[in-house]
């Protein structure tokens, strides 16, 4: 046997254009210290207020705060978490553009922000894409921070 042959694997893109980095380095210990999983983050470019699907998948959850959404591709579970400290806003400067139980393709808009309100209300824009299920469903992540068309691999169980 080969070893790897027949693995599926999971090509997780950035949800936004700007500037990628490991979810060790967002200054936030439950992002960065990797409580809710591994991932990464993208410090969004000045002209992005939308975040686009990552892959194909289903939308399984949108934050009643549309601040985050969460999606399920091959079993494997991942959130998107617009901004630090976001979810007190309430919803202000945040649409969703998508309902849970709603099927996407890569690059479909989720939930699109007014970073300007953001800002005012001095929120970090850092968005973070965190794989919430990994002991359950992933064998291994590959990261590569150079291409946003693929920053994670997902190997999967």
């Amino acid at each position: 046997m080969i070893l790897g042959w027949g693995e599926k694997k999971l090509g997780i893109a950035a949800p936004l254009h700007g500037r990628i980095m490991d979810i060790t380095a967002v200054p936030d210990p439950v992002f960065g210290e990797k409580m809710l999983g591994d991932g990464f983050a993208v410090e969004p470019s000045l002209e992005e207020n939308t975040v686009a699907a990552p892959c194909d998948g289903e939308v399984v959850l949108v934050a009643d705060t549309k601040h985050a959404v969460a999606l399920r591709a091959q079993g494997v579970e991942m959130l998107i978490h617009v901004g630090l400290d976001t979810a007190a806003l309430g919803g202000e400067g945040f649409q969703a553009l998508v309902r849970s139980g709603d099927q996407v393709s890569a690059g479909i808009p989720l939930l699109s922000f007014d970073r300007d309100i953001l800002q005012a209300k001095g929120k970090s824009l850092v968005t973070v894409l965190v794989v919430t299920n990994e002991a359950e469903a992933v064998k291994k992540i590959a990261k590569d921070f150079t291409q946003s068309s693929a920053v994670l691999t997902v190997t999967v169980k």
